[in-house]
């Protein structure tokens, strides 16, 4: 009886190490380790041009070549309908990008996003190139309104999504990123000067950061009580960031767009009262 008792308590042992080892393997898989994030938005920062923006007439060059750019429209489906697109892009609205990347291209394939003004794409850019995308640019100078406004040309109607299946971002992180995209908030993250003054004004526990270089604020100035951080070395000095996850903080830039790929970085590591401001 006792060496049958033995035999149970050394085969309950072993299903619960199996067990355990299997538990173990699934949640490596789902929960990132908060260095590779590091790794990869040090990577982006550092490799980043002009903050990996393109300009309208740059993009209607590169559509001449071959082979072209893929273009991906991250605005909402009624958008599309109601003003069009640029003839050959994929439409993937920014809160679905991170559950709809069976869309995308090869990890070394050049993407140009775009959308109403150029605030979700920027967006889109710096998520996608934290997903292991290298060659992801942002349509700068009013995006696609400033395409239309431009005299580019557009089509009308929905195009048609095609699976291609080409690329496998870390399960991870891509869980990580989506989670990032679909809890957006509804106002994009976007807060106006005025919406900054009242904070400073009644908000003591406000965070400002200026994510500009050391020579513009010498250029220019900054706002009194922000902390600096150029963006450049965002990751660098993690150290600098609010301890409290749930802490209001504003960040501002000279146009947007540092300001606009600092905000999405914060949102990723758990910050959820992040703004960015406009302009």
């Amino acid at each position: 009886m006792n060496r049958i008792t033995r035999s149970l308590m050394r085969l309950l042992l072993l299903l619960s190490l199996l067990l355990g080892a299997c538990q173990t393997e699934v949640t490596s898989d789902t929960e990132i380790d908060e260095r590779d994030l590091d790794a990869a938005y040090t990577s982006f920062l550092r490799d980043m041009v002009m903050y990996n923006t393109i300009a309208l007439d740059d993009l209607n060059s590169m559509l001449a070549e071959e082979p072209p750019p893929f273009l991906l429209d991250v605005r909402e489906f009624d958008e599309v309908m109601e003003t069009g697109h640029i003839e050959g892009a994929v439409v993937i609205p920014l809160r679905e990008l991170g559950n709809r990347t069976d869309l995308l291209p090869t990890f070394d394939t050049t993407i140009v996003s775009y959308c109403g003004s150029g605030w979700r794409c920027t967006i889109a850019m710096t998520a996608l190139e934290a997903l292991g995308w290298e060659n992801v640019f942002s349509l700068r100078d009013g995006s696609f309104s400033g395409w239309i406004e431009a005299g580019y040309p557009t089509v009308t109607g929905l195009p048609k999504a095609v699976s291609l299946n080409v690329a496998s971002p870390d399960p991870a992180m891509l869980t990580l990123m989506d989670d990032t995209l679909s809890n957006i908030p509804e106002e994009l993250g976007m807060v106006t000067i005025d919406a900054v003054n009242i904070e400073l004004m009644t908000n003591p526990n406000l965070i400002l950061i200026d994510v500009r270089r050391s020579e513009d604020i010498q250029e220019t100035g900054s706002i009194e009580g922000a902390v600096h951080i150029p963006l450049e070395e965002f990751i660098a000095r993690k150290i600098e960031w609010p301890v409290d996850k749930s802490a209001k903080i504003m960040i501002y830039s000279s146009v947007g767009y540092r300001s606009i790929i600092a905000m999405t970085i914060l949102w990723s590591y758990g910050y959820n009262d992040v703004w960015s401001l406009i302009g």
